[in-house]
């Protein structure tokens, strides 16, 4: 059943729509005005965070490389090395030639064989075994302290990605202040603020393992 509208409602509902434009007009100027501010103010933060996280890679990509070095040389003393029980062997193998030799000669007297000494069980010494373990814990958290730097700067480009995703304030203005509570619940100032303090505690066990180092090595 068609109702026909009167001239005074069809009247009231363009106004009406006049109306929604307006305030529709009026509401995306005042988030328009929002996201102007908001983002200003997100993009010196994320952009701050981004210079910190990249002077942090920077920094523990090249201790990593330089603990690296350290690693391939203090490894080595965790396991038997070849050419030492090499010598042994040899030094065994003339002993016992020498006293087979001495047997069957034409006036050798008779000599009892006597056996050498078994090769010792290598061990590595704890100084040896907790300088590895310094060393590759510091390792671990130099590689941790990359990867952790890495998310925060992909985390970074992603937020102000949203200014350019969606065209509408009012939407847009709404993920922003989703994003935004998220970095206050989320405490994310802190972690970036972290993440510097993983290659600090990385460098004190890479000291304190070359100070044992040094120690081991010390003969005077």
């Amino acid at each position: 059943m068609l109702t026909c509208l009167s001239a005074s409602d069809t009247t009231q509902l363009q106004r009406a729509k006049e109306d929604d434009v307006e305030y529709e007009k009026a509401a995306d100027e005042l988030w328009s005005n929002y996201l102007n501010l908001a983002g200003k103010r997100d993009k010196a933060m994320t952009t701050s965070w981004k210079d910190r996280m990249n002077g942090t890679i920077i920094f523990a990509g090249l201790y990593s490389a330089t603990l690296t070095a350290f690693l391939v040389e203090s490894y080595q003393r965790l396991q038997e090395d070849p050419s030492e029980t090499s010598v042994t062997l040899l030094k065994q193998s003339v002993f016992l030639l020498s006293q087979i030799s001495q047997q069957l000669a034409p006036n050798g007297s008779q000599v009892n064989i006597v056996l050498p000494e078994p090769i010792p069980v290598f061990t590595a010494t704890r100084a040896d075994q907790a300088i590895n373990a310094l060393w590759f814990s510091s390792l671990v958290l130099s590689i941790s302290t990359v990867l952790a730097a890495t998310i925060v700067q992909q985390w970074a480009e992603y937020r102000m990605q949203v200014f350019e995703r969606l065209p509408k304030a009012v939407p847009c203005s709404r993920i922003r202040h989703f994003l935004h509570e998220g970095t206050i619940k989320w405490k994310f100032d802190h972690v970036v603020a972290t993440i510097p303090g993983l290659i600090h505690v990385a460098l004190w066990l890479f000291f304190v393992g070359l100070a044992i180092f040094l120690f081991s090595i010390d003969t005077i």
